[in-house]
């Protein structure tokens, strides 16, 4: 199995949750509202690795914002594909979260 890396950044208004190394996972999160489950981007089994031609300006701006050079481009509610995996953007802290990793049989 690839290995891959989870990093969550909680505030007071929302939760941003990286994963890079595949996108062959699902994010379920728990917060105030109740649980939500996130789906990586459609396309998530096309091949993960930064192109030499991708733009920085496609994907998300810093800190999660979404940014005025195409920050919707390739996103699902919540979910914005970047380069090496995906972002996942909740919008409350989070209590807790588990990440489901799929099967490669």
């Amino acid at each position: 199995m690839d290995e891959i890396d989870v990093d969550a950044r909680i505030t007071d208004d929302r939760t941003v949750i990286d994963v890079t190394g595949t996108r062959d996972v699902a994010v379920v999160v728990r917060s105030a509202n109740g649980e939500r489950i996130y789906l990586p981007p459609e396309g998530f089994d096309d091949p993960v690795g930064g192109s030499p031609y991708t733009s920085p300006y496609q994907g998300a701006g810093a800190g999660g914002e979404e940014s005025p050079y195409g920050g919707t481009t390739g996103s699902t509610r919540g979910v914005m594909e970047t380069a090496n995996g995906f972002r996942v953007t909740h919008p409350q802290p989070v209590t807790e979260f588990d990440v489901y990793r799929g099967d490669e049989s």
